[in-house]
């Protein structure tokens, strides 16, 4: 049996750069899960030009196709809301009812915050009109490397609400009344209910990395408690380790959902 893991790239990267930053992970899953990147639907400014006149004058169709820039959205600390992010949505809801079925997401950054969303949004797709329907079963786990929480206050709702425990791995099995297996349970068993995401997850994070600080991953954490997390923290900045005691790390993780 060979696993099947959706890989979400970081925000300014694409499936082709971010298939090479990740050579290692995906040679320490070889024997066990298969990987598979998208590209995000939107091109985003170069970072590195410096003004605005350069930016919106950038050459795009100059660059190699592993550096065009894409991100899942855009936003900013003074419009938190995420600009884009309904479309990118709608086109992973594409790639998992086309391409799919998957056991598992891996996202970096930007990429992991759409991972763990998308997590969420499988175990709960009445959330979102977008995911309302979808054919595709909740992810057994996910990967979450320098992730973080929503900024935009509709995104961070979807996890501070109340959730019964899911009885079903189904999404068209799952809505709010579902709280026990079996009516004949109901006066045996006590109604569970959780916030946030019920699926497993591995955290990476980099005590170094100043971008997406330690402290911002952190935060993630708080937001699965049903099945305690598991973490991984390097010495590192913003990336995905690739020493031998990570390596092992990501192969025994996933290992365990064969």
């Amino acid at each position: 049996m060979t696993l099947r893991i959706l890989c979400l790239h970081g925000y300014t990267q694409n499936s082709i750069s971010f298939t090479k930053k990740t050579a290692v992970f995906r040679k320490a899953l070889k024997d066990i899960a298969d990987l598979v990147y998208v590209t995000a639907p939107h091109i985003v400014p170069i970072p590195t030009l410096s003004t605005p006149e350069e930016r919106e004058d950038d050459q795009l169709e100059n660059l190699e196709p592993e550096a065009v820039p894409y991100g899942w959205w855009t936003s900013s600390p003074e419009r938190p809301q995420y600009k884009g992010f309904d479309q990118s949505l709608a086109g992973l809801r594409e790639v998992l009812e086309k391409q799919g079925p998957f056991d598992g997401v891996m996202g970096f950054s930007q990429g992991a915050s759409m991972a763990s969303i998308l997590q969420l949004l499988l175990e709960r797709p009445h959330l979102s009109p977008t995911m309302t329907g979808c054919k595709h079963d909740p992810f057994k786990f996910a990967i979450i490397v320098s992730g973080f929480e929503p900024r935009d206050s509709e995104k961070l709702a979807w996890y501070t609400n109340k959730y019964p425990v899911l009885q079903s791995r189904k999404p068209e099995d799952i809505n709010d009344s579902d709280v026990t297996p079996n009516e004949e349970d109901k006066e045996n068993v006590e109604p569970k209910y959780i916030h946030g995401v019920q699926g497993a997850s591995m955290h990476v994070i980099g005590r170094g990395d100043v971008i997406i600080e330690p402290e911002r991953s952190e935060e993630l954490l708080k937001h699965y408690q049903y099945k305690t997390p598991v973490t991984l923290y390097h010495d590192g900045g913003h990336y995905l380790p690739s020493n031998a005691a990570s390596r092992q790390a990501y192969k025994s993780f996933v290992q365990s959902f064969l």
